[in-house]
């Protein structure tokens, strides 16, 4: 029989392997994945799937991935592992899971230059992103028939991708932000469903204007984490300019948990360009969970380089 000593030194050693094993591990993945019963469950199972399909040594259709993991994610990830010179065993680890965020993270998505009206919406926006999201960028407000309407100033960071007990706002020191699989990282890219909502109730978090919610992704990353995986996306700003904030307008804008910041003005701008075309301020159902109007407008949040 192992005596009690050394039983706890084997359990330590585990628990302190496991541990490491956790923390190697790149987010959105806190764990690894592999073929157990019962079997693993989790979103975390439905994004490395839906980012292994990507390569092209993967045949398993996108169609097939689900929150569970089996023995077709076992497969998929056996074949990714052999294309990219990696060990193969079928467990999505922390090096799989490194190099499947590193190669298959953007999703191609592209603006086609359709209009709103092609596709049954009042208005179209159209913001590009980096992959460095301390870079901010300049969006496009469109009306149905791809008129512009106007132009403002975008940053779409969410929370850094280092460790960091910094409180908000928080205007970052140029990290590329947490990723847009995580908990509020960066805006998730592709194409989306947005609309107009009457405002959150803290002017001071999200300004006092009218805000567009992203409802639903169609296309690219969005169709893979929202509103499911990640809700709460919004297009807005914030009273940034009080003591509390101490936020200079010709500065960066202050990194979000995953919403798309704008300027005050420009945001009160784009609310009543809205309603001038007949855009109606739905009121404000705080998610994009079971949504319950048909939403007004399309966004492609594109990656540009």
């Amino acid at each position: 029989m192992i005596g009690l000593k050394v039983m706890f030194r084997y359990l330590l050693a585990g628990a302190v392997a496991a541990a490491v094993a956790v923390a190697e591990m790149p987010l959105p993945f806190t764990r690894q994945l592999s073929v157990e019963s019962p079997v693993m469950t989790g979103s975390d199972v439905f994004i490395a799937c839906s980012l292994l399909v990507r390569d092209e040594a993967v045949t398993l259709e996108a169609s097939a991935c689900d929150y569970e993991y089996g023995s077709d994610d076992e497969e998929a990830t056996r074949a990714f592992q052999g294309a990219n010179g990696l060990g193969v065993d079928g467990v999505f680890g922390d090096k799989t899971a490194n190099v499947v965020l590193e190669l298959h993270s953007a999703d191609g998505y592209t603006d086609s230059g359709f209009t709103a009206a092609s596709m049954g919406y009042k208005y179209k926006v159209h913001i590009p992103v980096y992959t460095n999201r301390s870079i901010e960028t300049v969006g496009t407000l469109f009306d149905a028939d791809n008129n512009v309407m106007m132009t403002f100033p975008v940053r779409s960071h969410g929370l850094r991708d280092e460790a960091t007990n910094d409180g908000w706002p928080d205007y970052g020191d140029g990290d590329y932000g947490l990723n847009q699989f995580t908990s509020n990282g960066n805006t998730p890219t592709g194409l989306v469903e947005i609309d107009l909502n009457s405002p959150e109730p803290d002017p001071a978090m999200y300004g006092p204007w009218p805000v567009n919610r992203v409802v639903r992704g169609l296309e690219g990353n969005a169709a893979m984490l929202l509103p499911n995986i990640r809700d709460g996306v919004l297009i807005h700003t914030g009273n940034w300019t009080t003591d509390d904030y101490n936020w200079d307008p010709k500065g960066l804008m202050p990194n979000s948990h995953g919403c798309l910041h704008s300027h005050p003005l420009t945001v009160e701008m784009i609310q009543a360009k809205l309603l001038d075309i007949g855009v109606v301020a739905n009121d404000n159902p705080f998610s994009g969970k079971n949504y319950p109007y048909t939403p007004q407008g399309i966004a492609v949040i594109e990656l540009v380089e």
